[in-house]
């Protein structure tokens, strides 16, 4: 080796979070530079030089495992619920995982295992010194490294619902001393949506860890918001909307008894670190955008979130949060007055799906108060001008949905889809898109108006419901395959298709006629992708069909008393007239192609590349 380029030897100075990550350390005294720069928690272990021979540490520990065998013994380690006092060291280390047996492993064998220039800074005082007993030694590290399922989260749902840390941050914090014991119902849910996504066998096994992993966690931990939230998803989309609604009710009453709504929270719990604050951030207006999305899509669950005056920070972009370089965080009230900022003012796409969420919460009290068309003037007067207001004022680079790269903004998409939907929860009861009495066979169809009489504004209502229609459609057909969105957006779709179903019966004829069913193709086709993974989306779609069957005079019509009978209750069968709501999930999904019952719909294809020139 040449003189002008020396070895290094490695220091046995390092911090411990440096050792964990095989960084190199400046050794600064009390913190050393990366953590200062990074914010994370700087640690040293003790160094065992200087302090007692190997006959002085022998006699400790021979007083020391009398004094433990006459007290009463450690059941298990408290942060990590271990069966053992068996602690896992390898974010502490700097050498491959070590597993070190307070019972059993000598101090000759520690200072042997210390021998040399790589010598771990490390000892049995600092083992088993009072302040680390076995009850509150650091909890074993977190293996997310090569994960299949967190691997299938993040390529396929995160960016649905965007608020626990960013993959690079949970592997960080997963040897963060204080936190990754904290982590662990965050992982679970994590795992087990990724075992809904690659189907994998292990799901009732990972099911139950996640039950397991929610009892044991402190109860007021903002840990446990994330998991709770996220959990409620694949219970609803699975067919268990009970447990659902019990998890999202959990989370609600644990952020708002922690006050994670206020601004202070994220600062006050995120340990200095703009990451970890950011996702505090988010997970509160995440809480609010699902709670949202539930009051849309059932009718009946209150949106209890939207009634609480938060004063949290608006997330930020995505491309930030990812990178870790989080920017000074903008509010809400600078939201609500961005019409009169003479710059520019740039909010991300999390903070417009918020603003849709919230135009859509006025939208919803409108429909679900019933009323008539009498009352149309309200509606144009009050809510439709929030909800037109919201869609004039969207910058240009935030209706492009999707990149040039292919990639689609997830959020933006999200929050078009709902805003469209409200316009057409709003409008069609006015319009000359008129109900059928079949449409009670959706669960995500509207009461129909109580008074079909008629109004002046009836064509504006029914223009405005086409074009929110239309909207989605182009939204449903971007170019990336597969198509893979949040679940939530089964009601939004399925309102658009049913609105698309009353035209063709009573608006469109020839070549509009022909174009509407090729968009109904279209968007069956795109529940049945979502239906693939979510068998409530698959239920749904079959209403979707069944509907079509009748509205379209495709096979036998469905009875009056038939419709009654059954309402929103259960959902149809193609075969055989309705679901039979006794039968198991998996026999009411398995052996189901919609696809059967989508070629009778309109047997003459027209590619969808092609209406851009037929719309004109």
């Amino acid at each position: 080796m040449s003189a002008e380029h020396p070895r290094v030897a490695r220091s046995s100075l390092a911090c411990l979070p440096c050792r964990s990550r095989h960084l190199k350390c400046d050794g600064k005294r009390p913190f050393c530079s990366r953590c200062s720069t990074s914010g994370k928690l700087c640690q040293y272990a003790k160094s065992r030089r200087g302090g007692l021979d190997r006959a002085a540490l022998a006699a400790r520990r021979e007083a020391q495992l009398a004094q433990k065998s006459s007290a009463a013994p450690v059941s298990s380690l408290s942060s990590t619920n271990a069966s053992s006092d068996t602690i896992s060291v390898s974010c502490v280390l700097e050498s491959p995982p070590l597993t070190v047996d307070l019972e059993s492993l000598s101090s000759d064998a520690v200072l042997e295992a210390s021998h040399g220039e790589e010598a771990f800074d490390i000892d049995q005082d600092w083992l088993q010194s009072s302040t680390l007993s076995p009850a509150a030694l650091p909890s074993p590290p977190i293996d997310i490294n090569g994960d299949a399922l967190l691997e299938a989260y993040y390529s396929r749902f995160h960016a649905f619902h965007p608020c626990v840390l960013p993959k690079r941050d949970l592997e960080r914090f997963s040897c963060h001393p204080e936190i990754r014991s904290r982590l662990a119902p965050v992982l679970a849910v994590i795992r087990m949506i990724g075992a809904v996504y690659t189907r994998s066998p292990d799901l009732n096994q990972l099911r139950d860890h996640l039950h397991d992993c929610l009892i044991k966690a402190k109860p007021d931990d903002p840990f446990i918001v994330q998991a709770r939230l996220l959990y409620s998803v694949p219970l609803y989309w699975q067919g268990d909307k009970v447990s659902a609604q019990q998890q999202m009710d959990s989370a609600i009453s644990i952020a708002r008894q922690i006050g994670m709504f206020q601004k202070e929270f994220a600062t006050d719990n995120g340990y200095g670190d703009p990451v970890l604050q950011e996702s505090w951030r988010r997970t509160w207006w995440q809480l609010y955008v699902v709670d949202g999305f539930y009051a849309g899509t059932t009718k009946t669950t209150p949106f209890e979130t939207k009634d609480i005056e938060a004063t949290v920070e608006l997330p930020c972009k995505e491309s930030e949060y990812e990178s870790g370089i989080i920017p000074p965080s903008k509010t809400l009230d600078g939201f609500d007055s961005r019409e009169f900022a003479f710059e520019k003012n740039d909010f991300s796409s999390f903070a417009y799906l918020i603003g849709s969420v919230r135009c859509a919460a006025l939208a919803l009290d409108v429909v679900t108060k019933g009323l008539s068309r009498n009352s149309s003037p309200v509606i144009v007067d009050s809510a439709d001008s929030i909800i037109e207001g919201y869609l004039l004022l969207l910058p240009e680079e935030r209706k492009q949905v999707i990149s040039k790269s292919g990639e689609v903004d997830e959020l933006m998409f999200q929050a078009i889809m709902a805003i469209n939907a409200s316009v057409i929860g709003l409008h069609r009861p006015f319009s000359d898109l008129r109900f059928d009495p079949v449409e009670s066979v959706s669960s995500c169809s509207t009461d129909p108006p109580s008074n079909t009489s008629s109004s002046e504004l009836v064509n504006i209502h029914t223009v405005r419901s086409l074009q929110a229609i239309q909207s989605q459609v182009r939204l449903l057909a971007l170019p990336v395959r597969p198509f893979c969105h949040t679940p939530f957006i089964t009601c939004m779709i399925s309102v658009g298709t049913l609105g698309l179903l009353s035209a063709c019966k009573f608006l469109y004829k020839g070549r509009e006629l022909a174009v509407a069913r090729d968009r109904i193709r279209m968007a069956i086709g795109c529940l049945r992708a979502i239906g693939d993974i979510w068998p409530q989306t698959a239920r749904n779609l079959q209403e979707i069909q069944t509907i079509a069957r009748d509205v379209l005079g495709i096979g036998p019509k469905m009875t009056p008393e038939g419709v009654q009978q059954h309402g929103k209750a259960n959902s149809p069968n193609l075969n055989h007239g309705m679901l039979d709501s006794t039968k198991p999930l998996a026999d009411l999904t398995s052996g189901f192609t919609p696809w059967d019952t989508l070629e009778e719909l309109e047997p003459d294809m027209c590619l969808w590349f092609n209406l851009g020139a037929t719309d004109k």
